[in-house]
């Protein structure tokens, strides 16, 4: 088979009902047929197939994913609405709350969880920052989830000052209190896919114009190859154990430490337009990278050696050669080092890059990502059928016969076939089910009896089992009526 389904053979697809679908959703119906075919031969373009439905559905820019103006959505938070920052492991977002408060001048105190002085710490910081308005920063609260009730009640019963705001981070996890989730502004953070998508994060999120393109000129190549190197880095975390013998936390603060590195021993050289590369130190930048600010977290040899050959492979005097190409195995001129002397221009270079990228870019086998694939295209389809309303499900069939005057009617109160069985059924369970179950008289004489003892302890369990099975199935039958919106708690449970 080839390695890309182009499109879906002409007879397999029948022209009288390609002629039921409106013109101008023709090509939206193929794209359709082309992912339900390529999901049954090739699972492992499911994904790529579903990006191209949207992008032809909802316009290109659909998917892009716009910066985030921290600034702005501050404006937009409470006092009593704490700003929640959840990611990926990897991925540590509280160095842009704190540079938000050097940009915005604000005190504030940055506690992580997980121990006992911690706690005490976080409370005492809440505590004096609902009173003068400064600001606190919780971090890895996934940590502590059952201590977020109590942070939850203290913000809810105080009066706090206008300026107070409470940030916490976390990686992703579905422990966290649900109304402390609806409380809260969300920010979540994932690890892109694909080395395009790392780097044009990178731009987006860490470069700037105003630092990179400071004399000398040579200084922004610098950052692009830092830049290069930290998404292979993180592109690698994907595919564990290939990428690397296990996971590593390689997040965006080491490169904001690498492109620290970098400044350091260029500003070294004196303030000049151009810096000859013979009189970068590479030896000392590629020394620090390996050893340090990356090899620093990696304890395993292996890894080790893969790092210092990606470091050497990015950082050498060639890197300023336009005909070697930033992927060695592949010879492509759009993978050829990029002839650009500014942050904008090497953007603009990254922009054009293939979609199609294979994770030969990471120095991987070209087979690494199938198996990758089909895994996420089996989760996102298992995720679009457990986000689905039961609005959205199969209706069950209504007669001709009933569909007379009151055919209006009946197809506004048509239900999912399955649901209107459920709820027949739930309602002969709460019929059959006593209302509660009585205790057992207690006396003095009869408290002393250890069997007693023993059947009053049980009657209370099994009392206390009736109230929650009711309890569900009350949620079901009302989920079942349409009384209530279908939660997915619910519809597990169902």
């Amino acid at each position: 088979m080839s390695e890309r389904i182009e499109d879906v053979p002409e007879g397999w697809i029948s022209s009288s009902a390609l002629n039921l679908v409106p013109e101008n959703l023709k090509d939206i119906a193929r794209s359709l047929l082309n992912n339900i075919v390529a999901n049954i031969l090739r699972p492992d373009q499911t994904i790529s197939r579903l990006n191209e439905f949207l992008e032809l559905c909802m316009g290109k820019a659909f998917s892009d994913v716009p910066n985030l103006d921290l600034e702005h959505r501050l404006s937009d938070s409470e006092a009593k609405s704490p700003l929640l920052f959840s990611s990926a492991p990897g991925f540590d977002a509280s160095y842009m709350i704190e540079e938000l408060a050097k940009k915005l001048n604000k005190q504030y105190v940055a506690v992580a969880l997980g121990s006992a002085e911690g706690f005490e710490l976080a409370r005492k910081s809440i505590d004096k920052a609902l009173q003068n308005g400064s600001w606190v920063v919780l971090k890895n609260v996934h940590l502590a989830t059952d201590w977020l009730n109590e942070v939850e009640q203290k913000i809810f019963r105080s009066v706090p000052n206008a300026n107070f705001r409470l940030f916490m981070t976390m990686e992703f996890s579905d422990k966290i209190p649900n109304t402390l989730l609806r409380q809260s502004l969300k920010f979540i953070f994932e690890l892109p896919d694909g080395v395009k998508a790392s780097i044009s994060r990178t731009y987006g999120n860490v470069m700037s114009a105003h630092r990179s393109d400071k004399d000398p000129i040579e200084r922004s190549r610098l950052h692009f190859l830092l830049a290069w190197l930290h998404s292979v880095i993180l592109e690698r975390m994907r595919y564990n154990p290939i990428g690397w013998s296990k996971g590593y936390e390689f997040n965006e603060a080491d490169l904001r430490c690498a492109m620290d590195l970098v400044d350091e021993y260029v500003d070294t050289q004196g303030s000049r337009r151009n810096l000859p590369i013979d009189k970068i130190p590479w030896e000392a930048i590629r020394s620090v990278l390996i050893n340090n600010i990356y090899g620093g977290k990696i304890d395993n040899d292996y890894d080790t050696l893969i790092l210092k050959s990606l470091v050497e492979q990015y950082f050498s005097e060639d890197s300023f050669d336009s005909k070697k190409s930033m992927v060695p195995e592949i010879d492509d001129a759009e993978l050829k080092c990029p002839e650009a002397s500014n942050t904008n221009d090497f953007h603009n270079w990254v922009r054009n890059l293939p979609n199609n990228e294979s994770p030969v870019w990471s120095g991987l086998p070209h087979n690494a990502e199938k198996v990758l694939k089909e895994k996420k295209a089996v989760l996102a389809i298992s995720t679009l059928w457990s986000i689905q309303d039961i609005s959205d499900e199969q209706i069950s069939d209504v007669r001709p016969e009933e569909k007379t005057d009151g055919a209006k009617e009946a197809s506004s109160g048509a239900k999912v076939k399955w649901i209107s069985e459920l709820g027949v059924r739930v309602k002969d369970y709460l019929k059959i089910l006593p209302g509660s179950l009585g205790t057992l008289p207690r006396t003095a004489n009869s408290l002393l009896d250890p069997l007693f003892r023993f059947l009053d302890r049980e009657v209370n369990v099994a009392s206390k089992l009736l109230e929650l099975t009711r309890l569900n199935l009350g949620d079901i039958d009302a989920m079942c009526s349409g009384t209530v919106q279908p939660l997915l708690e619910v519809k597990n449970m169902a």
